[in-house]
């Protein structure tokens, strides 16, 4: 039967490719300093089977080369390069394995943090909340405490040589500035790769109502994301959650016979019940169905399907 091929097929790809990133990233990263990182790197990046059967089941390499960079203090522009790197090997991947890329995502808060940093305008923000507001809204009261402070504390410098006084704030105002667009540059970067991956997802139909335990958890993880300011937009995150939903809402159609009769039990009861950021995050567009009634719709129609497949109602 074609659903009962297809669940088969999902499984056992997510056992033998995990297999072969198991291995490869054993021989590769065995030791784990910098020179194995960087020599795997060069070599094996250019692998076609890393980006077909490794990269989606496991992205060790991205995390060294994240970790890399935040030993040698290099600056956005240098994890933007590696992201559309990854972004491009991975748009020539099959799929991507969702507790892979949930491992990942988890990780991005304790490691990304430093490539968001303001280091240039930090002395110039006059209270924590413009931290997490607004690029513009932070740029505007940062130029505007700039201007105040060196006005105020030094004055002189500006009676006794205006021209050299103007020319140093403009040459801070440009360093805030690409400060500024290189940190948005860089979160439209990550963007588009967890729009990549997650529209590639898959998950192991054997599981059952654990696949639906991972995507909870990767959408926890992704709002996160916009807790650390790795995002910066509810409309960035909410672009996220549809691409999340529309993928798992796809798995769960193409595999609604091979599910157990539990499995929509139970998730129907959860969603309920409980509160996840995916339903909880308010709808940015009104005028589409919203993210639960698409899913709960998705939910019955699958067990219709199944409910009337195991009574020999509905032949695949």
């Amino acid at each position: 039967m074609v659903h009962h091929f297809i669940a088969l097929l999902l499984s056992c790809t997510l056992f033998i490719h995990s297999i072969n990133a198991d291995s490869f990233q054993a021989k590769h990263t065995n030791e784990g300093n910098q020179k194995n990182v960087l020599e795997a790197l060069y070599t094996q990046l250019k692998n076609p089977q890393y980006r077909k059967e490794i990269l989606p089941n496991d992205f060790s390499y991205l995390v060294d080369i994240i970790q890399l960079g935040n030993k040698n203090n290099q600056p956005p522009a240098y994890l933007r390069s590696a992201i559309k790197m990854f972004s491009n090997m991975l748009k020539s991947a099959d799929y991507v394995n969702a507790h892979a890329f949930s491992t990942l995502i988890e990780k991005f808060p304790t490691i990304l943090p430093n490539y968001f940093s303001l280091n240039a305008c930090r002395a110039y923000i006059p209270n924590q909340a413009l931290y997490d507001a607004d690029m513009f809204d932070r740029f505007k009261a940062t130029v505007n405490n700039l201007l105040y402070v060196k006005f105020s504390s030094d004055y002189e410098s500006f009676k006794s040589n205006p021209g050299q006084f103007l020319q140093s704030i403009s040459s801070e105002i440009v360093a805030i500035t690409q400060e500024e667009v290189a940190r948005e540059q860089l979160r439209q970067a990550m963007i588009r790769f967890c729009e990549i991956a997650l529209s590639k997802l898959i998950w192991n139909p054997a599981e059952q109502e654990q696949t639906w335990q991972i995507t909870k958890k990767i959408a926890d993880q992704l709002a996160a994301l916009l807790e650390h300011n790795i995002l910066d937009d509810a409309n960035d995150l909410d672009d996220l959650y549809w691409t999340l939903l529309n993928r798992y809402c796809y798995f769960i159609e193409l595999t609604a016979t091979d599910m157990n009769e539990s499995f929509y039990t139970i998730i129907k009861s959860d969603i309920s019940a409980s509160k996840s950021p995916l339903f909880e995050l308010e709808e940015q567009d009104f005028i589409v169905e919203p993210k639960l009634s698409y899913m709960q719709r998705t939910l019955i129609e699958a067990e219709a399907i199944s409910r009337g497949y195991a009574r020999g109602l509905i032949r695949s």
